[in-house]
């Protein structure tokens, strides 16, 4: 355990500080490679760092280091142009003043005293609220070369396989990971969260019928199920336009990676992500194959499944079975509030996020409903636009732009659509590395756009 503990410390301390080089040099694009390596062993490095070494000195190193880099490239993108940021002309787009709104908001129930959360948890939990708008913001001003993009093909690739190779073998030997770093000592002593389930981890390392569910380096199996979303999006682009044993081999273990995670949202978003995929590539004929195929596969499993699958099916679509009655009392709470309340009732004061008192909480399981019931139905609104043209752009760029941008854009398009369910059902937002990526490819692709724009009405101005 030793050696898999320095393994994982040796990586995360080797990402970040090459990151925070290159961000200091002014190349932000960098800032991706820290959140593709380092953010998704952000939770179990903590837990395994805390099994090994029984100090809570390293954790709070490691989760200093997070919000450092994000908050020191903020710092380098604003102060470190030679160009004083007083004399610098800016330019915003509507989706730029959506997250300008929603910084302010943040930062506005930050500082009012509003609510039964104390000024400390307002503060955790607005720091790392506001890492989405800086993320977004930095994206926004980035431009992918084609030797830094390889690279990042590259370590896309090896995020799939290496998280495929500890999910198999946790299948394989129907262990869980989490259950050898001792990650319900770690949630226990660190987060005051005690163990549920029969695993002894959480409720969601298991499926309805008490068969496991694994996650891999990831923190919880949601997660995981919503990170793949992402990995396929973006492998989903090579595999129409270059069709090679490669890049099957990759979907077939990112499908894998959903059979075994089994988070029932997060296969309907991929098979909705895959849908979505063939509209865009106008692959109508393809299109109508797969809903047949599937239709047909589907009825075959139910029909012929165990009367334990089919209770699971039906419980799930009536909403009877625990975690899905669950979903529902967390939704009518939150709609009750914001009615009941429509400027909110305070930061910290819905979701599973760090600064959250679980007693004082109110809902939880709806990323929208919790920005409504803590910050007021604006905010919801708000991020709901925000959503709505990140996928608008995205959907633009694609079918306007070509190489590096296009594939960009389609990965954009395809994971904010596919991330839609897991935002419906979960504070998804949490999910450090699918939210946090995806956020700034927003950003990069909004540059894209808004270049275009510029591009035509110049074009528009010079012809007449």
């Amino acid at each position: 355990m030793i050696i898999l503990a320095s393994i994982f410390i040796l990586s995360y301390t080797l990402i970040f500080f090459q990151s925070f080089k290159r961000i200091s040099e002014g190349k932000f694009e960098y800032l991706l490679l820290y959140i593709c390596i380092g953010l998704p062993i952000y939770i179990t490095l903590q837990s395994l760092t805390y099994k090994v070494f029984q100090t809570e000195l390293l954790l709070t190193f490691i989760k200093l280091s997070k919000d450092f880099i994000f908050y020191f490239s903020f710092f380098i993108f604003i102060f470190g142009n030679k160009e004083s940021i007083l004399i610098r002309s800016f330019s915003f787009s509507s989706l730029d003043k959506l997250f300008i709104f929603f910084s302010v908001i943040i930062i506005m129930y930050m500082i009012i005293p509003y609510g039964e959360a104390s000024f400390s948890s307002r503060v955790i939990y607005a720091k790392n609220l506001l890492i989405i708008p800086i993320v977004y913001s930095i994206g926004r001003n980035v431009k992918f070369d084609p030797y830094f993009f390889k690279t990042f093909k590259k370590v896309i690739y090896f995020l799939i396989i290496a998280s495929s190779l500890f999910i198999i073998t946790e299948f394989i030997f129907s262990t869980h990971f989490h259950s050898l770093i001792d990650f319900s000592k770690y949630n226990y002593d660190i987060n005051e969260i005690e163990s549920s389930g029969n695993y002894g981890l959480s409720w969601s390392f298991e499926s309805q019928n008490v068969k496991p569910r694994f996650a891999a380096f990831f923190s919880n199996p949601l997660e995981y199920s919503s990170s793949l979303i992402f990995l396929l999006s973006f492998i989903l682009y090579s595999y129409y336009y270059r069709i090679n044993n490669s890049y099957l081999f990759y979907l077939v273990l990112i499908f894998i990676g959903f059979y075994l995670s089994f988070s029932r949202g997060a296969i309907v978003s991929a098979i909705m992500v895959v849908l979505l995929s063939l509209i865009m590539e106008k692959k109508f004929k393809l299109l109508l194959g797969f809903v047949s195929f599937s239709l047909i596969v589907s009825i075959i499993i139910y029909l012929f499944s165990s009367e334990e699958f089919k209770f699971l099916i039906n419980d799930t679509l009536s909403f009877r079975n625990t975690s899905s009655l669950g979903h529902l009392i967390e939704w009518l709470e939150g709609l009750i509030s914001i009615y009941e309340n429509p400027l909110g009732i305070g930061l910290a004061m819905s979701g599973n996020a760090g600064g959250v008192d679980q007693s004082i909480k109110v809902g939880g399981e709806n990323q929208f409903l919790i920005f409504g019931v803590q910050m007021g139905l604006l905010m919801l609104i708000i991020y709901i636009l925000i959503l709505f043209n990140a996928l608008k752009t995205g959907i633009v760029m694609y079918y306007k732009s070509n190489g590096i941008n296009k594939h960009l854009a389609f990965t954009v398009t395809l994971t904010k659509f596919g991330l839609i369910l897991p935002l419906l059902t979960a504070n998804a937002e949490l999910y450090l590395f699918v939210s946090l990526i995806s956020w700034f490819l927003v950003g990069n692709i909004e540059n894209q756009y808004q270049k275009n724009l510029k591009f035509v009405d110049n074009s528009f101005v010079n012809t007449t």
